[in-house]
């Protein structure tokens, strides 16, 4: 069942405050335990007449505009929002957008201390990393020549031999010599290219390109680490947090109309649009940085966009000059306002004014006793027990008024005919199915513009002289009220706004539920944000134009002052939509719990607490993932550097006897076989890579001395022992890798083997012994390569038992003998 709900008001000629009913279709069951959610977004308004007066001169002022101009001033009753009153949850979340992030949200000053000692700690694996790279290209190079012979060997290589290396024989030793020490005595990645081409040291162009190689490697891991810490400081985001709340819902003043406490009420609605009225200002505003109340809400603003057409949005030319703007948004998704979840509901909203036509019909005068009064006839309103047809009046001159400000007042229509409104508009304004029409009446009294003005709705055409001054000023000469009429349509999406309906569009889909919580939220952000309230409840204070008079003089208004209001009225309603989310998760209304004629509406559905997101001060946000895989970085990296002789040793024999097994067991079983598998195993065990058998480099450690003579070796460096080689077996158990030491001469090659029990740290590559011994890194990698390659064995020989399966099935235990005969004779003939 659909889970939307109907929102409707009351009918009244006089009400201010209006009650709200529940409509025959209920949209959802928002009920309570009194009576149904109802907001009066696009639902029946009462129409209300809204005196603007502001800023009124602090003298010379009819006590008639006194009277009427008296407005109570706010109790600022609002939370505010940029205050230390709104916490946030400690701990790690999901963000929920268009690429999900794991956030851990931390209080200050704990996120600058993660984040700096984060940095130190990135900075600490720079040596290891180094150690790894160095180790590296040396065993590249160790493996890269067999020692002569080895090839010819009829006895085939142990798995200790290749985890542990190649033998140290004397052309390996030059192999490896030349680039442990460059990448030793070279102080940067530009030396170790100067060498790349220009070193004597160097004589063949494949050591030349091994140098060229490393030196992009060396490059590459430098520039990754400057990268790393790019990403590294990119890992605090200012915000977003959840926000803390115990109480979260949205209560609503359902008592009685003409009450103190429906006044309160009242206020408490005005106060609700001044704020989002300076939200507005302070954030849509045209000044280039947002202010700092801004930045609180996890999206500042929401995108809106200004189309101008040359049509008029309702029929039979009731347009004046047919111009008409439109502030439309994209189909928005509901995390812009805050909302957080898996799966969100869209929004759009779009907003279409246009002046009206002034000729008659729609506005008529009648002048008794010299007076005239205007009647607008746009539409019949109910006044007490009576309908007239007109939708407003004035009467005489406005400029006779004697004060500087502006009359407005504002009519706004039901979403359909089944209330019983207070404004029916004129069928010429009838809207789309389930949108609004609001009207505006826009009167100017004595006010002189600086500059003159053709505006529909703000003119000023008539030049007016001051005595003393030469200066022509303008005034409006048309007692007439301007007309104004915008049309109001918000609609809600499913999460992947295909489905859209109008909030006041009665419940006929079934398809989409929407009672969930990120739903709730949403319909109780869209209460009251369309540009009629602001109207209402702002009253003077609603108008830009007011803000630019003083005294009885006017600042120039600009171009299309008429759109520039309109614009305003759209920010203030988006704004106030931001603001409502932030004010549901918040439970800012949960003070009124309890009190005469206040009703949580939001009672009964899933918790709306933690749903909202927004940037908090005194918070800070780090990326969850990236934090832990650096904090493992450093441990990983210094793990991967340890001397891996003594761990090859030990693994060597358990790789010899898992190989020896599934060799020979493969070998047996498909010696029975000719299928095409089996004949393919063969063929790869038969062809297997020999591995270049020869003494350990493991424990046969190079040193290089910075120079030439003998002098300078040292002491321990200078024994010698003659070379032993020993080759291994596959059938052997455990293999014992060979050592060789050879000793060479230290004028032409500047290095002598020394025992392992006098060699240097292998990993510190700043002594003058640079000594090549298989870290844990090594390991790992030979690790992956003999679990791939006898994966590959393993499945092969699984592809053959299974076609030899598939072939006694089909040609029985007689043809399959026939085939294992001619199979034979192929053997023997081959």
């Amino acid at each position: 069942m659909r889970a939307r709900e109907r929102m409707r008001l009351k009918s009244g000629a006089t009400s201010e405050a209006p009650s709200v009913e529940r409509h025959a279709q209920p949209r959802s069951p928002f009920r309570t335990g009194v009576d149904s959610w109802l907001t009066e977004i696009g639902a029946g308004r009462v129409a209300r007449s809204v005196s603007l007066f502001h800023l009124l001169p602090s003298s010379s002022t009819p006590d008639i505009f006194v009277s009427r101009t008296h407005f109570a001033a706010p109790h600022h009753h609002l939370r505010r929002m940029d205050n230390g009153q709104n916490p946030a949850i400690v701990g790690v979340w999901m963000n929920y957008n268009e690429k999900s992030v794991l956030l851990l949200s931390i209080p200050n000053p704990w996120g600058v201390v993660i984040v700096a000692a984060a940095g130190l700690w990135l900075s600490w694996s720079v040596k290891y990393i180094r150690k790894l790279a160095g180790h590296t290209a040396l065993w590249i190079q160790s493996r890269k020549r067999s020692p002569p012979g080895a090839a010819d060997d009829d006895e085939s290589p142990s798995e200790s031999t290749s985890l542990l290396g190649h033998d140290s024989s004397s052309s390996a030793d030059r192999t490896v010599r030349p680039l442990a020490r460059a990448f030793k005595d070279n102080r940067g990645i530009r030396d170790l290219f100067v060498d790349s081409f220009l070193s004597k040291e160097f004589k063949s162009k494949s050591e030349r390109l091994w140098l060229l190689l490393f030196t992009i490697l060396v490059a590459l891991l430098a520039f990754g680490i400057i990268v790393g810490g790019y990403f590294w400081a990119q890992i605090r985001v200012d915000g977003p947090a959840r926000l803390a709340s115990d109480k979260c819902g949205l209560w609503l003043f359902e008592g009685g109309k003409r009450s103190e406490a429906a006044t309160r009420a009242r206020m408490l609605d005005l106060e609700k649009e001044e704020r989002a009225a300076q939200f507005a200002a302070d954030c849509y505003g045209r000044s280039g940085s947002l202010a700092t109340r801004c930045k609180i809400l996890y999206q500042p603003t929401l995108p809106v966009e200004a189309i101008y057409t040359n049509d008029c949005p309702f029929p039979n030319q009731i347009c004046r000059l047919n111009r008409t703007v439109t502030f439309a948004t994209s189909t928005i998704d509901a995390g812009y306002l805050g909302i957080n979840g898996l799966s969100t509901p869209r929004f759009r909203r779009s907003t279409t004014c246009t002046p009206l036509s002034m000729e008659y019909p729609y506005i008529q005068n009648k002048t008794e006793n010299g007076t005239t009064t205007f009647t607008y006839h746009y539409g019949s309103k109910q006044v007490g027990d009576n309908v007239v047809d007109y939708t407003y009046s004035t009467v005489g001159d406005p400029w006779d008024r004697l004060a500087p400000i502006y009359d407005v007042f504002a009519y706004s229509s039901n979403a359909d005919s089944s209330d019983h409104p207070v404004w029916t508009p004129h069928p010429d304004l009838t809207p789309p199915a389930y949108s609004t029409v609001t009207i505006i009446f826009v009167s100017s009294l004595r006010i002189l513009y600086e500059e003159y003005s053709s505006d529909p709705i703000f003119p000023a055409d008539d030049d007016f002289y001051l005595p003393g001054d030469p200066k022509a000023w303008f005034r409006n000469t048309d007692p007439r009220a301007r007309p104004l009429a915008c049309i109001n349509t918000i609609e809600v999406c499913d999460p992947d706004g295909t489905t859209c309906w109008n909030v006041n569009e009665p419940s006929n889909n079934n398809s989409v539920p929407d009672d969930t919580p990120e739903f709730i939220v949403l319909y109780s952000a869209l209460y009251k944000t369309d540009i009629y309230y602001s109207l209402a409840k702002r009253q003077g204070r609603s108008l830009l134009a007011q803000k630019k008079v003083s005294q009885y003089f006017s600042a120039a208004l600009g171009d299309d002052p008429w759109v520039a209001e309109v614009e305003s009225w759209v920010w203030t309603a988006l704004a106030r939509t931001s603001i409502n989310a932030w004010s549901v998760a918040s439970g800012e209304d949960s003070v009124h719990a309890n009190k005469g004629g206040f009703i949580e509406v939001t009672k009964g559905y899933s918790n709306l607490c933690g749903r909202y997101k927004y940037n908090p001060q005194g918070y800070q946000s780090l990326r969850f993932v990236p934090l832990m895989l650096l904090a493992m970085s450093l441990p990983l990296i210094w793990l991967l550097s340890w001397d891996g002789e003594s761990i090859a040793r030990t693994a060597s024999p358990i790789f010899d006897t898992v190989d020896r097994i599934i060799l020979n067991k493969s070998t047996k079983l498909l010696h029975r076989s000719d299928s095409f598998p089996g004949s393919l195993i063969k063929k790869l065990l038969d062809r297997k890579p020999a591995r270049s058998q020869g003494g350990d480099v493991g424990s046969a450690q190079l040193t290089s001395s910075t120079s030439s003579s003998p002098d300078n070796i040292p002491p321990s460096a200078q024994v010698s022992e003659p070379q032993q080689t020993t080759h291994p077996t596959a059938e052997s158990s455990t293999t014992a890798a060979a050592r060789e030491h050879q000793g060479l001469d230290s004028a032409n090659t500047g290095a002598t083997m020394t025992p392992a029990s006098t060699a240097q740290d292998s990993g510190n590559l700043d002594e003058n012994f640079i000594t090549w011994e298989p870290l844990v890194f090594h390991l790992l990698i030979y690790l992956v390569w003999f679990l791939i390659t006898h994966f590959l064995v393993l499945l092969f020989l699984m592809l053959a038992l299974i076609s030899m399966a598939i072939s006694r099935r089909i040609h029985g235990p007689h043809n399959q003998s026939a085939v294992d005969r001619g199979a034979g004779v192929r053997r023997l003939s081959s």
